[in-house]
């Protein structure tokens, strides 16, 4: 099993304390994940630089929306020259008010093609959404992902282990990681729910504790079945989460 945490890009001090957090106290995790924000100064590929020291493997979102594909994709050079072998690659929202440049309509899949078609060497991700529609179209997306070239997928966090393992029974044989972030007040909650459409189970409780809890149990169920595992800590204590979920000493 493989553990990737994700790691918001907020400042490059908060990147180097946090990796080195990781490195000292979680060797159960081997790889950093960088979103790419564009609320955020630093760029996913930018962030994966700044650790280029660190002997955790590095994972750069990419939002395909950022990318003219009727051109070369200058990134890749810059990939290279930097040893970032791993690419996430997500569609994009759409900016609301439109501040910067966007490309309509380039998919993930589109992107996902591009990079294979230009660097090979890379390794593609594709995100998995379990909420966006129903469960075969889901997996008929994850398909058209794959023979695009995607090699695996990351999820969005899972918040109820049945709905989990009823997608796990279909993609048992793919390269899957799947995702808990933990939810910690009500309005994470609605927002996980109204926008992302979401589904809790009734026993959900907001204390880091059953978050903890929770995160325990997916992390069982993934090392049982050999699957790997996608912590996302959003908006919240990385340190006190991760050691209450790895029942570090205190």
């Amino acid at each position: 099993m493989k553990i990737s945490l994700e790691l918001v890009p907020r400042t490059e001090q908060y990147i180097c304390e946090q990796v080195s957090f990781v490195e000292k106290c979680l060797p159960q995790i081997s790889e950093i994940n960088f979103p790419d924000l564009p609320r955020f100064d630093i760029r996913a590929w930018e962030a994966c630089r700044m650790i280029s020291h660190s002997k955790l493997e590095k994972i750069a979102h990419l939002r395909a929306i950022d990318f003219d594909l009727n051109k070369p994709l200058v990134l890749l050079d810059f990939l290279k020259a930097n040893h970032i072998k791993k690419v996430l690659v997500v569609e994009g929202d759409k900016p609301e008010d439109m501040p910067e440049m966007v490309y309509f309509p380039t998919t993930s899949i589109d992107m996902i093609r591009k990079i294979r078609s230009e660097a090979d060497d890379i390794t593609v991700y594709a995100a998995f959404d379990p909420y966006r529609n129903n469960i075969r179209y889901e997996l008929e997306y994850l398909h058209q992902k794959k023979e695009a070239g995607a090699c695996g997928f990351f999820s969005q966090p899972f918040f109820d282990l049945r709905l989990l393992e009823i997608y796990s029974e279909y993609l048992e044989n793919e390269e899957v990681y799947w995702g808990v972030s933990p939810v910690t007040s009500k309005g994470a909650k609605q927002y996980w729910e109204t926008r992302n459409r979401a589904i809790f189970p009734k026993s959900f409780d907001s204390t880091l504790e059953w978050n903890a809890h929770f995160g325990q149990s997916v992390m069982k169920y993934c090392q049982d079945n050999n699957y790997n595992l996608y912590l996302m800590p959003i908006n919240i204590d990385l340190e006190e989460y991760l050691s209450k979920l790895f029942c570090l000493p205190q």
